[in-house]
Formats: structure tokens, sequence, C-alpha cells
């Protein structure tokens, strides 16, 4: 190393204002400060979304009755609601990448509030399923999915508690806002209680203007930086200005020369890079990561000099797009976003040697655009959005046998998970059960739920316990549960149904971004969790107007809540199947390419180490 360059701190800091480090530019999750209102503001938009979705069955029996028409059609606006803003997951997630979980959260809010105002003044039931089930899910998915988002991004290794007390805010929600919305609905006319609605939505701009930007620490150590320079720029043109008098050997004139003559060294440094770096940007970016551009030598790497990484080209058609600083603080560029369970005993984390900022940086991924791509014609859309997308909705991934296994199972349980949110209410007030507490009966079902994502969580991170087995045990349950229902002619028998069946689907929801990494590796947990959340808003979509129809067609609910029973059995079906020992080779398959690709990438770059020092 020149004499004239001073050595980079392991924690990134460098000591020379001319060194550029990406991995300064990653904001590192401080693990709780703030991230405690994070939990909070993301508990409460949890408990807004699903607590008015997941309490659609109390407003079932009256739009029934008020628009007459059949369930199977009435209850398609709760479905659109709850399956619409799940299906939005990958157009949302490239919104945030670009906006910011605040801006997306607090404009989810106002679109939401005033689909649900629109809602109010529906004539018929068409108007309503545009309002209420269709806008009101756009504006529900634009406040959920910034809300799960947020919490990976300021916690790491408390991630586990931090996710599972924010996702708990659905089971109080529910909890809530059934027997909240039986009372309203007595004490006032539906449109009244949907105007209500639209005032709890718009409560979420106020949790969502919580969701401080996460900033890199960076930032304040380059302002003084610059202070730095500026002061010093400052002097000598005042030493220059005391001396204009005296020869130019004086110190203070020689200073200005000096960093005269430094300015005019460094701008021909740079213009000969900027020209080296644009004569080589036809192969040069393959997938930026941060470890990979400015990678550091205390950990292994080589540590260039050079441009810094605000220069480097992606290319997308004819024009070039750089990699700015601020492409390091996007949330979707983290591929443990989605990611729900403790990180300390993830491979790349023990990898690192459980250095949080090598860990980061290791994760952090801006991907390629292959000019063969579709997204490559997306011109009009920033490439943040369009690297999202382009990740989220790769259906290559199908052609895994054990990724296909999981998504044709979340497709077919969660057809039937939305049958009991749905119908249990009018099920019970056909059996003579009071609306009060045919209504607690989703409360139950809404607090159960919050304690089995805690028990789930807890058996998984502290007990070691495999997800795979807990969610497919629950998956069976479940089933089982719904089969049973029909014949629970008491209210004692539907309370313990719903206590059971809260707690059972709780697993299968919690668990999932767990059981993908576990088969497919951290690589493809983006592009699985976006495919995964796409077919089970369609199969939300799908559930609850197929028992209505059902019900429509055989005049009992016995065959509806079959109907969900036996789409929960062949979800479960596919799920058990991951325990072939073909399929479980081909998983592990899978784990021992990432591991050679990482292991590929590792050479690599000690190669090009050798090769620059």
């Amino acid at each position: 190393m020149a004499s004239g360059k001073k050595t980079r701190h392991t924690s990134g800091d460098s000591t020379d204002s001319s060194e550029v480090d990406p991995s300064d530019y990653i904001p590192t999750p401080p693990d709780g400060g703030w991230g405690w209102v994070i939990v909070l503001s993301s508990f409460m938009c949890n408990m807004i979304v699903d607590g008015l979705g997941y309490s659609f069955g109390v407003l079932l029996p009256k739009w029934v009755e008020v628009f007459d028409e059949t369930r199977g059609t009435v209850s398609l606006v709760g479905s659109l609601l709850c399956g619409i803003y799940l299906c939005a997951g990958p157009i949302v997630s490239g919104l945030t990448n670009k906006f910011g979980c605040r801006i997306v959260t607090v404009a989810g809010s106002i679109f939401g509030t005033l689909a649900f105002l629109a809602a109010s003044f529906s004539q018929n039931i068409t108007v309503l399923l545009l309002t209420y089930g269709f806008l009101g899910g756009l504006g529900f998915g634009l406040v959920y999915l910034p809300a799960i988002v947020i919490v990976g991004y300021y916690f790491e290794k408390k991630r586990a508690i931090a996710t599972g007390i924010a996702l708990c805010g659905s089971g109080v929600g529910t909890f809530i806002f059934a027997p909240a919305n039986a009372m309203m609905l007595d004490a006032f006319d539906w449109r009244s209680l949907v105007m209500i609605q639209a005032g709890i939505v718009l409560n979420a701009c106020v949790f969502g203007m919580l969701m401080r930007p996460l900033e890199p620490t960076k930032k304040m150590r380059q302002s003084l930086r610059k202070q730095e320079i500026e002061n010093a720029r400052k002097k000598a043109v005042g030493n220059r200005k005391r001396n204009a008098h005296s020869d130019s050997s004086m110190k203070g004139a020689s200073d200005f020369t000096d960093l005269k003559e430094i300015k005019k060294i460094k701008e021909k440094q740079e213009d000969e890079t900027k020209t080296a770096s644009s004569e080589n940007t036809s192969g040069f970016l393959k997938g930026v990561k941060a470890h990979e551009i400015h990678p550091t030598i205390q950990n292994g790497y080589a540590k260039t000099q050079g441009e810094p990484f605000l220069s480097v080209p992606r290319l997308r058609g004819d024009s070039f797009h750089h990699v700015t600083k601020s492409d390091y603080s996007r949330p979707m560029y983290r591929q443990d976003i989605f990611y729900s369970g403790s990180i300390t005993n993830m491979p790349e984390y023990k990898s690192s040697q459980s250095d949080m900022k090598q860990y980061i940086a290791s994760i952090t991924n801006i991907p390629d655009i292959p000019s063969s791509s579709c997204w490559d014609r997306c011109t009009c859309l920033p490439m943040s959005v369009v690297d999202t997308l382009r990740d989220m909705l790769d259906i290559s991934l199908l052609t895994d046998i054990p990724f296909l296994m999981i998504c044709a199972g979340n497709l077919l349980a969660m057809t039937g998970f939305y049958v009991p949110f749905t119908y249990v209410v009018d099920h019970a007030l056909q059996l003579g059960i009071s609306k009060p507490d045919a209504a607690f009966l989703l409360s139950i079902i809404g607090i159960t739920n919050t304690v089995g994502r805690i028990a789930s969580g807890l058996l998984v991170d502290i007990f070691k316990l495999d997800a795979l087995v807990i969610n497919n045990v629950a998956l069976v349950l479940s089933a089982v549960l719904l089969f049973v229902e029909p014949f629970c002619k008491t209210y004692e028998l539907l309370i313990g149904f719903s206590v059971l069946y809260g707690f059972c689907v709780a697993a299968y929801i919690s668990l999932t971004s767990i059981i993908i990494c576990n088969l497919l590796g951290l690589r493809k947990l983006t592009n699985a969790f976006g495919l995964v959340t796409l077919a089970r808003g369609v199969a939300g979509v799908l559930g609850p107007p197929a028992a209505g129809a059902v019900y429509t067609a055989t005049g009992s609910y016995n065959y509806s809540f079959w109907l969900g029973g036996l789409m929960f059995a062949l979800g479960a079906g596919c799920h058990l199947v991951l325990h072939l020992p073909c399929v479980k080779k081909k998983a592990k398959g899978n784990d021992s390419d990432e591991i050679v690709i990482a292991e590929e990438e590792d050479k690599s770059m000690i190669k090009d180490c050798g090769e620059n020092v």
C-alpha cells in the first residue's frame, strides 16, 4: 500500500476522505432504539388491515339482506379485500423499493380511506365490489407490505421477536374489530359503519409517518469531511489574501497553490477512471454486491482503489443507469428482507464470522438486467422498481420441484383458509346463537391466532424444531377441524373449534419464509416469497365465493366447511411431499448449489486480490 494512503478500519470507517466504501452507505439495523417504535407502527398497521379484513364475516349477513344477493356473491367483497392486498405484493414491493416504506404506507392509508368512503355510498353490490373490495384491497396492500418490510429493515439479531410482535397485530385486530363491528352495526346502519372503518384506516397515516427511513452512518462522516475540507479551503484563501503583497513562496500562497494542484490531479485521475469504466461497461456488472465493488482487506477481500461505486454503470436497453449510494439503502435489495426468523443460525451470518456489517454487505445485492429479459422493455419504470418486479415474479422458479410443491400447497390451503373467517358467524346465527356471541367467535380465532404465532416462533427459534414439520402438523389439524365444524351444533363446541383453528393456522402463516429459506436458500427467498404471496392472493379471492356457491347449491354450510377442509388436506399433502427422500435430496441440492456459488465468488475475489495488491 502506498505510503500516502491510510488504512481502513475494520468497522468500515475510512481515515482518508478520498476513499469510498459502499458498505458505509448500507444502513446497519439498530436492533432496538427507534426500531421498537417501528414494531409498534407495524403492529398497528397489521391490526387495522387484517383486523378489518378478517372480521368481514360480521357484515356478510347484513349485506345479503340489504342487496338481496347470494352469500357467494356478497362474500366476494370480503375475499377481494383480503386477496387483492396479497396479489398486489410484488407491485407494492417495487414501490417500496423506490419510495420507501413511509411514503407508500401513507399513500395506501389515504387510498384505502377514499375507497371505503366511496363504498359507503354504494347502491348495488357491483359498486361495493369495486370500491370496498378491489380498491380497498389495493389500499390495504400499500399499507400491509411496507409494515412487514420495515421490521426486517430495522432488526437482524432480534428480528424473530420483533416480527412476531408485529404480526400479532393481525390477531389482536380480529379480536377487537369483530365484536366492535357487531355493536356498531346494531347502533348505526351499515353505511355509517363503513364510514367509521374509513376513519380507522386513515389512522394508518399516523403509524406510517413513524416509519422513519434508516440512514447509513456514512452520511454523518461525509458531512464532517466536507466541512473539514471547506474549512481548510477558507483558511488557505484567507492566508493568500493576507499575503497577497508577499512573495509567492510564503506559506499562505504555497498552501493555496498546493490545494489547486491536488484538485487538478484528482480531477485528472477521475476523468481517466471514468473513461476506463465506460470502455468496459458491456460485461462489467453481473449483479452488484456491496462487498464485490469496494471490499475491505480486513475481511479477506481485495481493497480496490479507483473510481467510486457511484459511477458503476447498469445496462438496460440502449441507456446507462448508474448505481448510486441510495441504491445500497433500498430495502428490497436485501436478500433476507422477508425472512421472519432469527439470522444467527443462518449460514450466511456464520460465514461472516458474526460480523453484522459484513453480513449485511454480503446479502445486499443489486441485480443486473439481462438484455434478453422481458423487463428490459419497461424503460418507463425506475430501475429500483423493475429490479424488484423481475426478482419477485421470476416464474422460472416453478421448475424447482420443492418450490412447486410449496406454491401448490399454499394455493390449495389458502382456498380453505378464509372459509371460517367468512362464514362461521353466519353459521352460528343459523344455529340460533345471538349476534354478539356469534361475532365473538371471530374474536376467539383472532386471539388464539396471536398465541399460535408466538408459540410457533418459539418452537422454531428457541427449541430448534423443524419449521416444516410444525407447518405440516398445523395444516393437517386445520383440515380435520374444518371437517369437524359442521358437527359443532352448540356454542360451546363452536368456541372449541375457534380456539383450535386460530391456534393451528397461525403456524401456517408465520413460518412460510423460514420454510422457503431452509429448502431453497436465502438467494431465492425474495423470488419464492413473491410467487407464494401471489398464489395466496388468488386463492384468497376464489375460496369464500366457492364455499358460498356450495352453500347456495346445497342450502347447508356443512358442505362449505367440508370443501375448505378438503382444500386444506390437499395443501397439507403437497407439503408432506417435501419429506420424501427424493424431494429432500433436491432441496439439499439447492443449498449445495448456493454454497458452491458463494465459494466460487470468494475464490474469484481472492484471485482479484492477488492481482490488485
